[in-house]
């Protein structure tokens, strides 16, 4: 008798899986680029607008501050002080005609930049200073321009020109203090009328020459009544007592000790000197009257 062995049935597993459920997650939706950059743009634009409007406001608000208040509490000019430091060749009136400041203005309507364009204007002005002073005052300081020789020169409105320590060329008056200065020949007229310092080598050593004459013991035995410039590289000196001297526009210092040395011989020879030619390093050819 065979025994048919049964299929064993399959155990059922206790621990089933929960089954799974699947969520459908819908993608968002991607922003165009454009719009983007359109909301960037209105961001921006706001901006700017609130920017103005504030400065416009802050502005408008500082003009109604400074014109009303502050004027009215002390801050209108009472006091214009000008301070000039040199020859005193200018004066004050000269310089408050030129500055356009009057008493009561309100100081903080006051340009000191105009100010200083202005007063600087004045051809006999070196440098000048405008400082506001609160409450209710403005300090002008000038420093004058210091004329060293006169220029002969013919212009067509017949000015007179003088030329400063440092070789800036102005226009001046026919003064009895300027008289007394030597006078300078040979300057071009075009570069007289530039207004802009003369850098010519002859008038530069010119300048110096007159400059370690005036500080030297020779300034009263040589005193310069005439400066030609018009050679080149060589300066052209006729004193008021009718010495003639030539110089070379360098080493000046060493042309003026040799003439010291010869100034000394002929005084103590009791000899007057009529010419004396420095331009030569060696044998220097000497006239006595």
């Amino acid at each position: 008798m065979k025994v048919k062995n049964r299929p064993r049935k399959r155990k059922k597993n206790r621990l089933k899986k929960a089954p799974m459920e699947l969520l459908h997650v819908e993608g968002k939706e991607r922003v165009p680029k454009k719009g983007i950059k359109f909301s960037l743009l209105l961001k921006s634009l706001l901006y700017i607008g609130m920017f103005v409007i504030v400065t416009f406001g802050g502005f408008k608000s500082w003009n109604y501050f400074k014109n009303n208040l502050l004027a009215r509490y002390g801050y209108q000019l009472k006091h214009i002080n000008v301070e000039l430091i040199g020859s005193g060749r200018l004066t004050k009136d000269e310089v408050l005609r030129a500055s356009n400041v009057h008493v009561g203005d309100n100081i903080f309507n006051l340009s000191l930049k105009d100010i200083y364009s202005k007063v600087s204007s004045i051809q006999e002005v070196d440098k000048a200073l405008v400082r506001r002073e609160l409450p209710d005052r403005i300090l002008i300081r000038i420093w004058e321009r210091k004329p060293v020789v006169r220029l002969a020169v013919k212009s067509k409105e017949n000015r007179k020109y003088c030329l400063d320590e440092k070789g800036y060329p102005f226009v001046t008056e026919n003064r009895e203090d300027l008289l007394s200065l030597p006078e300078m020949v040979g300057v071009p007229l075009k570069l007289i009328e530039g207004k802009k310092r003369i850098e010519e080598p002859e008038v530069s050593a010119a300048l110096n020459l007159l400059h370690i004459l005036e500080n030297s013991s020779l300034h009263f035995a040589f005193d310069p009544q005439t400066i030609d410039v018009s050679r080149p590289l060589s300066i052209g000196l006729l004193t008021r007592d009718g010495v003639r001297l030539t110089f070379r526009i360098d080493h000046l210092n060493e042309q003026v000790q040799r003439l010291q040395k010869i100034y000394s011989f002929s005084q103590s020879h009791g000899r007057k000197i009529s010419m004396v030619d420095l331009t030569p390093e060696q044998n220097v050819p000497v006239i006595f009257q």
